[in-house]
């Protein structure tokens, strides 16, 4: 996994690379500059003129050192600093210097003039208050200029964005490219953050990761590459009772569409064998639509010797899917999670019926820990949690860790950035991937058959959960590529996700 590190873990990795390994800060900066002025050089031409927008700390330092670097690749540089000189970081201090020696001009009032770069060094990771005074002057008049067409690169994260929660401090650059190094922060992904990012890269300057060694690091995140290392392996000697059996518990009288959506994800994502129990009303469709699965209907309630039957041949439930909230869907959500320690992916209404009752919630609370996944979207997160949804989004890192710690479950915190909680550690997995077309009813239940289908094949809860919304997510960017954000169905990330599994498994086979 890869580390998305808040503000205190980079200055703690930035500290062990300069105290304890011997790495000099000054070093750090002219790599971070030569990283940042190449990935510049790439997408614009040596005539472009360039305003260098620093302030005192060392993000300033990085930017005039980026700007030094362009100006001897022969492009058009201007520099201005925002702040009082007298205190600036000495690192900054002695690239004023350089520059001076040099022959250049420091400018301490907005230049005016065109330009076609802006390379934002104002604020770095550090920010914790709101921007005011000039700076907030100056942030404007940088964004004045990007609607005019000039390009805008930050330094690491654009100035006046929260590194831990993405929040605008009062207002902010809006980027059309961040260069971060080491590490991204958690202030790129989350909203709004993600959207004054712009193009995110990250680039290697020698910050040492033996910091984490014995340190553990609030969120991780995985990215395309590694996904052939998450999935499960697929033995050749196989067969369909060694990549698992999985109970799909779901849909009502008036709905079986999330039943199928659900069933079809479990064999989309490699699950050997599938049992839909579901009202009678069902079955018709299903066995023209799924033929594939193994159905068992009831007429009210199931009955209790036939799912214990059913539940001993599974080996990963699947329940809540459309479900509804009814008394007799409650009694028999009570009787699968009463019977064993199987693990269980609980979905959608069978959420719900957690979230509205005790009984219920001890039987969850009961089980071995970490052996149920929940997968809430905000509404069914805020009602497990006990407060409103803005509270939850307030923290959503804390509203996870919470009910994964209270019902000792793993959670999987569906949103624009879905987190995913695991009650015997710390870190929570961040996913990044995914797009605004996947916000669509059917969404979830294909989500909850992906993890299942993982589960089924001998990935461990919190594995199953990460891998499952990571995949999910791929498929749903494929999806939009193909169709449209506007146009995406939850069938359309279901058949995207075979091109997914597909490119992995190939890049496996290398």
């Amino acid at each position: 996994m890869r580390y998305v590190l808040l503000a205190e873990e980079m200055k703690y990795c930035d500290n062990y690379t300069i105290e304890k390994i011997g790495i000099p800060s000054l070093l750090l900066m002219e790599r971070a500059a030569m990283e940042m002025a190449a990935e510049i050089t790439l997408r614009k031409g040596q005539k472009s003129r360039v305003l260098i927008v620093a302030g005192v700390g060392n993000n300033g330092g990085d930017a005039f050192a980026v700007g030094r670097l362009l100006a001897q690749k022969e492009y058009s540089v201007t520099f201005y600093l925002v702040g009082d000189r007298n205190k600036a970081s000495k690192e900054t201090n002695l690239q004023i210097t350089i520059l001076e020696n040099l022959g250049f001009s420091i400018h301490d009032n907005f230049p005016k003039g065109e330009y076609d770069i802006i390379i934002d060094g104002l604020f770095g990771i550090g920010l914790s208050r709101e921007i005011c005074g000039i700076y907030r002057e100056a942030i404007l008049k940088v964004n004045k200029l990007h609607q005019n067409g000039a390009y805008v690169a930050s330094a690491d994260i654009p100035s006046g964005i929260c590194a831990d929660t993405g929040k605008v401090l009062g207002c902010a650059v809006q980027a059309d490219l961040t260069v971060t190094f080491a590490y991204a922060k958690a202030g790129h992904y989350f909203y709004p953050g993600r959207e004054y990012t712009g193009e995110l890269v990250i680039r290697s300057i020698g910050i040492c990761g033996k910091a984490f060694d014995d340190k553990e690091v609030f969120y991780h995140t995985a990215d395309k590459e590694m996904l052939q290392d998450m999935l499960p392996e697929r033995k050749s000697d196989g067969n369909k009772g060694s990549f698992g059996k999985v109970l799909v518990f779901a849909g009502n009288k008036e709905m079986c569409g999330a039943a199928i959506l659900c069933a079809r994800a479990v064999f989309a994502s490699g699950g050997g064998m599938v049992k839909i129990m579901t009202p009678k009303q069902n079955r018709v469709v299903l066995q023209k639509v799924l033929p594939e699965a193994m159905i068992y209907t009831y007429e009210d309630v199931p009955d209790e010797m036939t799912v214990q039957e059913a539940y001993a041949w599974a080996d990963v439930i699947v329940a809540g899917p459309g479900i509804g909230q009814s008394m007799q869907a409650k009694r028999s959500l009570m009787l699968l999670l009463s019977l064993g320690r199987k693990p269980v992916v609980i979905d959608a209404d069978g959420l719900n019926l957690i979230a509205a009752g005790e009984e219920l919630q001890e039987i969850v609370c009961a089980y071995e820990k970490g052996q149920i996944i929940m997968t809430p979207h905000p509404g069914e997160l805020a009602r497990l949690a006990g407060k409103t949804i803005s509270e939850c989004k307030e923290n959503k890192r804390e509203a996870v860790k919470e009910i994964s710690k209270h019902f000792g479950c793993v959670v999987a915190g569906k949103d624009a950035v879905t987190l995913v909680a695991n009650p015997a550690c710390e870190t929570v997995f961040l996913n990044y991937a995914g797009n605004d077309g996947m916000a669509v009813a059917g969404s979830g239940d294909v989500l909850a058959g992906i993890i299942g289908g993982f589960l089924a094949q001998g990935t461990t809860g919190f594995e199953a959960a990460c891998l499952g919304v990571f995949v999910h997510a791929l498929a749903g960017d494929e999806a939009a590529e193909r169709k449209s954000r506007y146009g995406m169905m939850p069938t359309d990330i279901l058949e995207c996700l075979d091109d997914v599994l597909k490119e992995a498994e190939g890049k496996r086979s290398l």
